[in-house]
């Protein structure tokens, strides 16, 4: 015991001494200019210089996109997911050349083609390619129809694309491919994304109205006004709408319920507007508009339903009277409002159930649901032409 105590007060008089040491040559550099606290401050230091792969870039007419080219590597793995039956993924998927997890398409095509558009339920990076609905629409339609009915559908799914992105998405590069349909999937969560209210530049929508503030004539994205004036306007519309800032979370439940918010009021207009320009730009190309509705998760299930109402009376601080419905109706209305066609998928959601049909967004067997869901619609509405059938 006397030996290691003995050992313990040389080791800190050694490591007192050398402090001191160090001390008095800094102080001397300091005084001197010897270069001795560049060269330890250097010891060992490390130099790069690489070029690393970027997954989604800026783009000035869509807010992002994934980089073209490239591969995407999705997973989510746990050892224990299998006690919950929680669906795991490991996916690597390939981005085309215009940015989109799907095949290359020509311009031109014989057969008739739909594009669909929407946020990370259409880009569905969770799925292997062949498990995905969208080439699973495509196939059911050919199976389901007898070999009578043939389309090309197209994806243009970005993560977290709101309407709004999904205007430029298609006026960049869905409209050249010349589509007899857009579908434009929907989701509650596009609120937030699709208005800069809570998205605001570069990623979110920079509205160019008309003269009557009424209606809009096109959306911009990346900094339209220099990020110092844009950040100070931001914050004078938050004022008037008596806020400073945006918390999503106590702002959302209120899509679900009656009762007025300003924020939420402002979210929603935003989101007719866009939809309304969405509508106006493929009139005067032609092109059918059909709105689909894929639900939250809460909306079809009662348990989960709940878990949303705690947490949204947590975040509002009080408790609100709420619709799970009332999500559903609300796009319904919009889309009657502009005169294009409504999709829902909540009674196939509700059939099949949450634990069929959500993990991470669709399962692998959501997706073929939803994919033989769709297929119907198509046999079912799309007209008999030459471009539907096969040659």
């Amino acid at each position: 015991m006397a030996r290691l105590r003995s050992v313990l007060i040389n080791s800190v008089l050694v490591v007192a001494a050398v402090a001191v040491c160090v001390g008095i040559a800094f102080a001397a550099d300091a005084w001197l200019n010897l270069g001795l606290r560049h060269a330890v401050a250097t010891l060992g230091q490390r130099n790069v210089q690489e070029a690393e792969p970027i997954m989604y870039v800026y783009d000035n007419r869509t807010g992002w996109r994934l980089n073209a080219d490239t591969q995407y590597h999705r997973s989510r793995t746990g050892p224990l997911f299998g006690i919950a039956k929680v669906e795991g993924f490991d996916i690597r998927l390939r981005v085309n050349s215009e940015g989109f997890i799907d095949r290359e398409h020509y311009l031109e095509t014989s057969y008739y083609r739909i594009a669909f558009a929407g946020n990370s339920w259409v880009e569905a990076v969770q799925q292997e390619y062949t498990d995905r609905f969208t080439p699973l629409t495509e196939d059911y339609v050919y199976d389901r129809s007898k070999h009578s009915k043939v389309v090309e559908i197209m994806n243009f799914g970005l993560s977290n694309a709101a309407p709004a992105q999904a205007y430029g998405v298609l006026k960049t590069y869905a409209l050249k491919y010349k589509p007899q349909e857009v579908w434009l999937f929907l989701t509650a969560q596009d609120l937030a994304s699709n208005t800069p209210i809570d998205t605001p530049p570069p990623f979110g929508p920079t509205y160019v109205m008309d003269a009557s503030r009424t209606h809009l004539e096109d959306i911009r994205f990346g900094y339209v006004d220099p990020p110092a004036y844009a950040r100070d306007k931001r914050q004078k519309e938050l004022a008037a709408a008596n806020a400073s800032a945006v918390n999503w979370a106590a702002v959302m439940p209120y899509h679900y319920s009656t009762e007025r918010n300003a924020l939420y009021d402002g979210a929603w207009r935003d989101m007719k507007l866009v939809l309304g320009l969405i509508k106006k730009t493929l009139d005067a190309q032609g092109v059918r508009l059909r709105i689909v509705y894929i639900p939250a998760v809460q909306e079809i299930d009662t348990q989960r339903w709940d878990e949303y109402r705690r947490r949204a009376a947590a975040a509002v601080g009080r408790e609100l009277p709420m619709d799970a419905a009332l999500s559903e109706r609300r796009f319904s209305e919009a889309a009657r409002e502009i005169g294009a066609d409504f999709i829902s998928l909540v009674a196939l959601c509700r059939e099949k159930g949450a634990a069929e049909m959500y993990s991470d967004h669709f399962t692998r067997m959501g997706h073929h649901w939803v994919a033989d869901y769709l297929a119907h619609v198509v046999i079912d509405t799309v007209p008999d032409s030459p471009k539907t059938k096969p040659q």
